[in-house]
C-alpha cells in the first residue's frame, strides 16, 4: 500500500487483462455490439466528412504523409499516427458519436480511429480490430470514470484525457505488446493527455472540440510505436501520486478500474446518441418528444419553459445567440427550440444557416434552466432532464426522464443504429454502396483483411 492508502497494482492488473483479451475472453453478444458499434462510428465519420474542420485537418495529414500505411477517411492514404489524428477529428465532427455516461467521454471516435489506422500497418483482420476496440473502449471508460466527476467544471474536458488510453490500449493489442510495454505506453500517453473546456466560453472558436477525438487517437498510435521501438514511460501511471489520476482528479476513485473485468464490459455501458447535439440534453429532447405527443402542443403555444437536470446540463449550455455550430450543439435553449420546431436527429438543424432562424430565436429566448438537486446527485451515472412548461392556453406541464433513448437502460439495437446510419449517409452515399459498407461490417469478424473496409472508406467522395 502505499501512504495514501491506495492498491499500487490496478495498473498492472488492468494491463494484464486488457493484452490477454482474445475472442473467448467475451460473449458472441459482446462481439456482436463492437459491430454496432463500429457501423455508428462509420455513420457519423462519412457525415462529418463534409464540415469545414474535417476538410481542414484532411488537408494537413495529407500535407505531412510520407508513409501511405493508413486510409484518412474520404482521402489518400497517411501514416497510421496521422490518419487516426484525421479520422478522430471527423468521427467526433458532427456530435452524433457514442458516449460512455460514467466517464462523460466518447470513446469511439478515438478508439476505432485509432484501431482501423493501426491495424492497416500491421496488417490485421476486422477480428483483430473488433478485439483491439473492445480492449480500447475497456481501459478508456475504467480510467476516465476513475476521474473526479467535476472534472468538467473544472476546466478539462474528458474524451481528449482518458481518450489517450483508449487509443494506445486498441494500438499495443493489435502490436501484439506485453502488459509491460502497454504500462509503458500508457506512462507516455500521460504526458499527452490535454484537453481544454475552454470552446465553451468562446462562441465563436469551438472548433477545436472536434480535435479532441483526434488528438488522442494520434497520441495513442504514436506513444505505442515509441515503445514498440524501444522508449518507455513510468509503468504505474495510474497508482502514482504524480500519475494521471491523481493529476486531474483531487479526489479519484480508482475502486471501477479493476472491479469485475471479464463479467462486466464496458461496450455494454455504452450510449448511442440520435440526437446531433451535447449528449447532456439527450433525456430533455426525448421528455419533451413524450410530452408533444400525449399532451398535444408545439412550439406556437409555448408562453415560457424552464429546463432542468443535473449543473453540467445547465452551467455553460444557456447561448442564446450561437455564433458557431458547436456553440449551437451546446446551447440548451437552441436545441429545445430545434427539438419542438424542428428534428434534433439531423446535423443540419444545428448548421450556420438554420442557427440564424428567426422562428427558433424567438422561442429559444423564451426557454431557461435551472439545476434540479436531485437529477444533480444522479450524475454521471444518468444524465436525467426534464422541464415545466406554461402554455398560452393556461396549462401547465410537467415531464422527466431518468434514461435517454440509446442509453443501457432504453438501448437502440441493431436495426435502430442501421436506420441512423442510412440516414445520415444517404445524402452522400448511394444505397448500393450503404449496404456494401454494412455487410462488410455485419461480416467483419470473417475478413482477413481490415483493408477490405477501410479500402471502400479511401473511396468516399466528399
Amino acid at each position: 500500500m502505499s501512504d495514501e492508502g491506495f492498491d499500487m497494482l490496478k495498473t498492472e492488473e488492468l494491463a494484464g487483462f486488457l493484452v490477454g483479451i482474445d475472442r473467448g475472453s467475451m460473449s458472441s453478444a459482446t462481439r456482436e455490439r463492437a459491430k454496432d458499434l463500429l457501423i455508428d462510428h462509420l455513420a457519423v465519420s462519412i457525415q462529418g466528412l463534409k464540415t469545414p474542420w474535417s476538410k481542414s485537418i484532411s488537408r494537413y495529414v495529407q500535407a505531412e504523409a510520407s508513409k501511405p500505411e493508413a486510409v484518412v477517411y474520404g482521402a489518400q492514404r497517411a501514416s497510421a499516427a496521422l490518419a487516426a489524428l484525421a479520422n478522430g477529428t471527423i468521427a467526433h465532427g458532427i456530435e452524433l458519436d457514442d458516449t460512455h455516461d460514467e466517464s462523460m467521454s466518447h470513446p469511439g471516435a478515438v478508439v476505432f480511429s485509432a484501431a482501423l489506422a493501426q491495424a492497416q500497418s500491421s496488417w490485421r483482420s476486422g477480428t483483430d480490430v473488433l478485439t483491439a476496440a473492445i480492449a480500447g473502449y475497456e481501459a478508456m471508460t475504467r480510467i476516465g470514470a476513475a476521474l473526479n466527476r467535476e472534472l468538467m467544471s473544472r476546466g478539462f474536458h474528458p474524451t481528449a484525457l482518458s481518450g489517450v488510453f483508449g487509443s494506445s490500449t486498441a494500438a499495443a493489442v493489435l502490436l501484439g505488446m506485453s502488459a509491460e510495454q502497454l504500462r509503458s505506453t500508457w506512462g507516455i500517453v500521460t504526458s499527452m493527455a490535454s484537453g481544454s473546456m475552454a470552446f465553451t466560453e468562446d462562441a465563436s472558436g469551438t472548433m477545436v472540440k472536434r480535435l479532441h477525438a483526434g488528438w488522442p487517437a494520434y497520441s495513442g498510435v504514436l506513444a505505442s510505436q515509441l515503445v514498440r521501438l524501444g522508449f518507455t514511460g513510468p509503468q504505474n501511471t495510474l497508482d502514482s501520486k504524480t500519475g494521471f489520476i491523481s493529476m486531474f482528479s483531487p479526489a479519484p476513485d480508482r475502486t471501477g478500474l479493476t472491479r469485475s473485468l471479464g463479467e462486466r464490459w464496458a461496450l455494454d455501458e455504452i450510449s448511442i446518441k440520435p440526437y446531433a447535439c451535447c449528449r447532456f440534453f439527450h433525456a430533455l429532447i426525448d421528455a419533451l418528444e413524450e410530452s408533444r405527443r400525449n399532451d398535444r402542443w408545439a412550439g406556437n403555444d409555448v408562453a415560457s419553459l424552464t429546463a432542468f437536470g443535473p449543473r453540467m446540463m445547465v452551467d455553460g449550455h444557456l447561448e442564446y445567440r450561437p455564433k458557431s455550430v458547436m456553440a449551437a450543439q451546446y446551447s440548451l435553449p437552441y436545441t429545445v427550440a430545434v427539438a419542438i420546431t424542428g428534428n434534433a436527429r439531423d446535423p443540419a438543424s444545428f448548421s450556420d444557416s438554420a442557427m440564424h432562424d428567426p422562428g427558433l430565436l424567438g422561442l429559444a429566448d423564451r426557454v431557461d434552466a435551472r439545476i434540479d438537486p436531485e437529477l444533480d446527485a444522479m450524475f454521471p451515472k444518468k444524465f436525467p432532464a426534464g422541464f415545466e412548461v406554461r402554455l398560452k392556453d393556461g396549462r401547465e406541464l410537467r415531464c422527466v426522464v431518468t434514461d435517454s433513448v440509446g442509453t443501457r437502460e432504453r438501448p437502440m439495437g441493431r436495426e435502430q443504429i442501421v436506420e441512423k446510419f442510412l440516414s445520415i449517409t444517404a445524402d452522400i452515399l448511394s444505397h448500393e454502396r450503404q449496404m456494401q459498407l454494412l455487410d462488410t461490417v455485419v461480416g467483419f469478424d470473417r475478413l482477413d483483411d481490415v483493408g477490405v473496409l477501410t479500402r471502400q472508406l479511401e473511396e468516399l467522395d466528399v
